[in-house]
């Protein structure tokens, strides 16, 4: 379940059920276009969603992503009406979505909601979490920045199976594909993760976690700090 709404009373969980419907989201699925309007903020349950920056001349670099950890469209919350990057599935599966207009008036506006003060905790969070991610693209080896993503994303999947290309890791690392293929290379080698046909396995998680730069552990603690338990599995 997704750990801002386990995070819940069940009485305000019962009040709000009516007003959350579970969808579900296939791989590269739109969530969220720059400058469009957002029209529901989602809870992802199992799906890992990634938010992207593209640049003019069409390269793109990831900034943050958002499993059952946290809320996708968070700009909602800051009361504004569009978003300057683009959110859109990266492990597929299933969210809670909820309409912007409900959000508004049934948690925003809502007096002492806990639901409120969850989100701002993990909007908080999700600020530090970008700062981060921006110095760790401009700073640590692709294999440390590859270890990161691929133990973040792990912890928020459910066993120890996802899909993903070398393309795509490119693309949400911002590097060329060859720079990514070497850096999977030396994790296979190290019998940390095996690599077929467009799915990634996950064989030795501790081994991403210690291969990891700094960052991981600091990014992963602002988010369980949020509710008090490891999210790392």
């Amino acid at each position: 379940m997704n750990l801002i709404l386990a995070a819940l009373p069940d009485h305000e969980r019962q009040r709000l059920q009516p007003l959350l419907q579970t969808v579900h989201f296939e791989l590269q699925a739109p969530m969220i276009e720059p400058g469009e309007p957002i029209r529901f903020v989602y809870f992802p349950t199992d799906l890992v969603a990634s938010t992207v920056h593209t640049m003019s001349d069409g390269s793109t670099v990831e900034t943050a992503i958002t499993g059952l950890d946290g809320m996708v469209g968070i700009q909602a919350f800051l009361r504004q009406k569009t978003a300057f990057t683009r959110t859109f599935v990266q492990i597929p599966g299933q969210a809670l979505r909820m309409r912007v207009e409900d959000f508004r008036k049934e948690v925003l506006e809502a007096e002492d909601s806990l639901f409120s003060d969850l989100v701002a905790n993990y909007v908080s969070a999700y600020v530090t979490l970008t700062t981060i991610t921006a110095a760790c693209n401009r700073i640590h080896r692709i294999e440390e920045r590859l270890c990161r993503w691929l133990k973040m994303t792990h912890n928020r999947v459910q066993g120890d199976f996802f899909p993903v290309r070398h393309e795509f890791l490119a693309y949400m690392l911002g590097v060329h594909r060859p720079s990514v293929s070497i850096a999977a290379n030396i994790l296979k080698k190290a019998g940390l993760i095996r690599y077929d046909y467009g799915r990634m396995h996950v064989l030795n998680s501790r081994g991403l976690e210690d291969g990891a730069c700094e960052c991981y552990g600091l990014m992963e603690k602002q988010i369980e700090s949020i509710y008090g338990v490891p999210i790392c599995k």
